[in-house]
């Protein structure tokens, strides 16, 4: 209640201090009881971040409401690893021809096939589970009426098949040889074998269950009358040795396979019974028929069912359970599924709808665990496959990785699949959250929030939208575009969001709490879609590649177009700052890096250096020296150099190759002149007149240093690839009004004639193939990098690539581990989980040493005077909250009596804390002690 006063400087938000007193207050001080103080003051800072997104210092109860409401809506499983995903149509088609409805469809285990039987014919298919393509046929020769239903016999590799011709024929597994064929008096209309008894049995359309021995090929046993309608399905129940009957008359009978009698009678269905189930993992009996929901049973217990799975608007044609997981489906005639878990009989998908069945009446289905499939028959099979984020391949999704990201402020990382979020721990490499469906179209950008706070994505449908990343839910939503988004960004240290679409328009967004939806700035400079986007807060600038070869330059204070840099025939594919040089690195599918002198700098918009991404023998075996350029993908300069590394300048680039490399460019920017800048004195002179600049001349770097001439050095063996300079000419630009240079491709071409691709070629003056070196280099992925990420909290990069694996890699490139989908044993990312948690418990305790000592409010009133000294055990005896006698009415006057009476009203109040009962026992030791207290008024409840 204190901390529901704000603080002056937080509106109506409360602050994380007050939020911390609420934690501090009542707790006692010292020993371990600190310590607790400490870690739930902790926890509380960490809830008032969650709660405060936007980052701004202050909540209100509002939101704090809303954020626990939130969650406690939310249900828990669906973000959890190990729960029911959903079914899609599967890609696998149906192509055999069907000259009736398919009546029966069952899936043998023990050969891996699926029993197909179709109305009214005499004979039956076996396809295959994994193509549904007919393996085997037998044809109408042997039954003389249609075949109704089929089972496997496991002791005899025998399937056994019923029809309406009176008979049962067993036929080889193999060859579908007839192996023999047994007469009954009664037309059999479902199969079931116990491989413990080793015994048939069968139900028939009067309603007589049969036991046949095999061994003898005669009738063991019969019993008739148990029913009173046909025995439509028949289950064994191994666990319990025990044979389920679903019959027409709607009852269940669970029978003694010894004594062939009844033992139980499960009574909830109103209309007939056509399909059983047994969950052995959960021991619980499922049913289904007309009544247009299933049943859900304890099979130890007859009267009532454990709950009724409702949804369905038509009569069920069965119910299946999924063996090894808590899947149950269930589907109706007009081809509706529906998928329910068992650990809390919630559906999680409805799917089917007839659409896939060719818009015929669904009459059988069968679920195949072995293919993670459930095969539909209508008019033909429909296939629907299960769509699980493990599948059967060792990566990081099954359904290729878009993007990868760091959150340093949570220690996790974010992969970013079709319309799904990923969490990882960075401390494991083990996936703990899946935030499924977290957008309605498939995400095609994303990054994370400055504060590390919210997660933005852009979609298939041009929609940007920030959303929490606890359980996904949407924050907000941006400006539209009218195309996909191929980028986003966000602007550090600020609220604001850069996004970009393939129609090469880019958007400048507000994200502040208060503001619902704001576009500070749109451009329309790009011809083509944009590419790739980066920013640098340094130099106030946005730079944005697209696949109309140009980098478009934006000013961020302005928010207006600054320049264009059109000098490239390639696809514009990583861009990149180093704004302590002022510099800008440019990297394109050509295989080119170029980098770029940019504003305050004098020769902004200058090229200064062009190096082409080659690969040599020792790199991609058998290609040689001076080979067509690899296409760049993406490209990050190093931050500020380690002690270790002072004298490097690292830039890593990640190609279509799936190559990482780290090449280091000192000797180049010594040669050319790119050093350290002092950008406050470049900007300050950006904006003098132009005739007092040539005062401050001398005190700004030197466009380009003294290039002596050194000898060639050749390579080392372990420098396999390289960077090759081209030559270049005086950089012109749009903005000097001439007419557009040659291209650097274009200009080696001219150099030497003799190579074809116009890409290597000899080195300008003062520069030597030596001046950008390979330092590391590892081969990241088997296909393509599609993104890469430096991170600096620990120093490492990320790199996703289009083999569906997530890579982490040290600064010198050695593999710390992947995020896979199985554990990965050597995974060795540097982040220190206990390091994390050690600077939030130094953090909450630096926040209660500000707070100070709260007097704690105790339910118990002050003790007002001392009491003859008696047994501590004799006053808590007088406290026995009133239950066995009648209370009179309370002196208010009496504080010995007003205190115990909220002592007597503390014993049975069942939100007393374990502080309280504390302070209670104390009272207690004073009392019996005879110690003497001031007195003071008693605390109104």
């Amino acid at each position: 209640q204190d901390a529901a006063s704000p603080p002056a400087d937080a509106g109506s938000g409360q602050s994380p201090t007050s939020a911390a007193q609420g934690a501090r207050r009542g707790v006692r001080f010292g020993g371990d009881d600190m310590s607790k103080t400490i870690s739930r003051a902790a926890a509380v800072v960490d809830l008032f971040r969650r709660v405060d997104v936007h980052g701004e210092g202050a909540v209100t109860w509002d939101e704090v409401s809303n954020y626990l409401v939130e969650h406690g809506m939310v249900n828990a499983d669906q973000f959890t690893v190990d729960s029911v995903k959903t079914y899609e149509a599967s890609s696998v088609q149906d192509t055999s021809k069907h000259d009736s409805a398919v009546d029966k469809l069952a899936y043998l285990e023990q050969i891996d096939a699926v029993l197909c039987i179709s109305r009214n014919s005499r004979g039956f298919r076996l396809y295959d589970p994994k193509r549904c393509t007919v393996r085997a046929e037998v044809g109408g020769s042997v039954h003389r009426g249609s075949v109704i239903n089929a089972c496997y016999l496991d002791s005899y590799q025998h399937v056994a098949t019923c029809a309406a011709d009176m008979s049962i024929c067993m036929w080889d597994s193999t060859s579908l040889a007839l192996r023999s064929r047994l007469a009954a008096k009664e037309i059999q209309l479902c199969l079931q074998w116990d491989s413990a008894s080793r015994s048939l049995f069968s139900g028939s359309i009067e309603g007589t269950l049969s036991c046949w021995d095999l061994n003898q090929r005669c009738l063991a046993d019969s019993v008739k009358g148990k029913h009173k309608g046909a025995i439509n399905d028949l289950l064994m129940v191994k666990d319990m040795n025990m044979l389920a009957s679903a019959s027409s008359d709607g009852g269940i009978l669970m029978w003694d396979t010894t004594t062939m009698r009844p033992k139980r009678t499960f009574k909830g269905h109103k209309k007939g019974t056509f399909s059983l189930a047994y969950s052995t993992d959960y021991r619980c009996l499922l049913t289904a028929g007309l009544d247009q929901e299933a049943l859900v049973w304890n099979p130890y217990v007859e009267r009532v069912p454990i709950f009724r799975l409702r949804g369905h608007t038509h009569a069920l044609c069965g119910v299946a359970v999924v063996p090894g997981t808590p899947q149950i489906l269930s589907a109706d005639i007009k081809g509706t599924f529906r998928l329910w878990d068992m650990r809390n009989f919630c559906c999680v998908q409805s799917f089917g709808s007839g659409i896939e069945t060719q818009y015929s009446d669904l009459n059988t289905f069968c679920a195949m665990p072995m293919h993670r499939r459930v095969a539909a028959g209508g008019s033909s099979i429909a296939l629907y496959d299960y769509m699980d984020e493990w599948g059967g391949d060792n990566v990081t999704d099954i359904g290729g990785v878009t993007d990868a990201l760091y959150n340093p402020h949570a220690g996790e990382f974010y992969t970013v699949s079709k319309r799904t979020v990923k969490a990882w721990s960075a401390s494991s490499g083990t996936l703990f959250k899946v935030l499924r469906n977290i957008a309605t179209h498939e995400i095609t950008a994303a990054c994370v929030a400055d504060n590390g706070r919210k997660l933005y994505l852009g979609d298939s449908r041009g929609r940007v939208a920030a959303h929490g990343l606890s359980n996904g839910s949407r924050i907000k939503e941006f400006e539209a575009h009218r195309a996909d988004i191929s980028c986003l960004a966000v602007w550090k240290g600020t609220s604001n969001l850069f996004s970009a679409s393939w129609d090469g328009v880019v958007k400048v967004h507000t994200d502040e709490n208060q503001v619902r939806q704001q576009t500070k700035a749109e451009f329309h400079d790009h011809r083509d879609g944009v590419t790739c986007m980066a920013a640098s807060p340094e130099l106030l600038l946005l730079a944005t590649g697209g696949t109309d070869t140009r980098v478009c330059l934006h000013d961020l204070k302005t928010l207006k177009w600054e320049h264009t840099l059109s000098q490239f025939q390639h696809v514009i594919s990583g861009l990149d700052f180093l704004s302590s040089r002022c510099l800008l690195a440019v990297g394109d599918q050509g295989g080119f890096v170029s980098l770029w002198r940019v504003r305050p700098h004098p020769s902004k918009w200058e090229r200064v250096h062009v190096i082409r991404n080659s690969q040599t023998l020792r790199s991609f075996g058998g290609l040689p020296e001076g080979g067509p350029p690899i296409a760049l993908s993406a490209l990050r300069f190093a931050p500020a150099p380690t002690e270790e590394q002072s004298s490097r300048l690292l830039m890593y680039t990640a190609d279509a190759k799936g190559s990482l490399r780290c090449w280091d460019m000192a000797k180049l920017c010594k040669r050319r002149g790119i050093v350290e800048c002092n950008l406050r004195e470049l900007f300050e002179h950006a904006l003098l007149p132009m005739n007092s600049r040539s005062a401050l001349q001398p005190a700004l770097p030197p466009i380009t240093a003294p290039a002596p001439q050194l000898p060639p050095q050749p390579q080392d063996a372990d420098q396999g690839a390289f960077l090759t300079t081209v030559p270049l000419d005086t950089a012109d630009t749009e903005s000097a009004g001439n007419a557009p240079p040659m291209s650097t491709v274009r200009s080696a071409a001219s150099a030497r004639t003799g190579n074809r691709d116009g890409g290597a070629a000899a080195s300008p003056a003062g520069a030597t193939s030596a001046d950008v070196q390979l330092v590391y280099e590892a081969q990241g992925h088997n296909e393509a990098v599609v993104k890469l990420h430096l991170t600096e909290e620990p120093a490492a990069l990320l790199s996703c690539g289009q083999d569906r694996r997530v890579c982490t890699w040290s600064r010198n490139l050695d593999r710390l581990g992947e995020l896979l989908q199985t554990e990965d044993h050597v995974y060795t990312f540097p982040y220190d989980s206990k390091a994390a948690q050690d600077l939030k418990l130094s953090e909450a305790s630096e926040l209660l040493q500000r707070i100070g000592p709260i007097s704690p409010k105790n339910k118990l009133p002050a003790l007002a005077l001392a009491l003859p000294a008696k047994g501590s055990m004799d006053l808590l005896a007088t406290l026995d909250g009133g239950s066995r006698r009648r209370r009179r009415a309370l002196n208010r006057n009496d504080p010995e009596e007003v205190w115990q009476a909220v002592a007597e009203g503390l014993l049975v109040d069942p939100s007393a804390e374990e502080e309280d009962f504390e302070e209670l026992v104390e009272h207690i030791h004073r009392l019996g002690s005879g110690s003497v207290h001031e007195a003071q008024a008693p605390a109104t409840e």
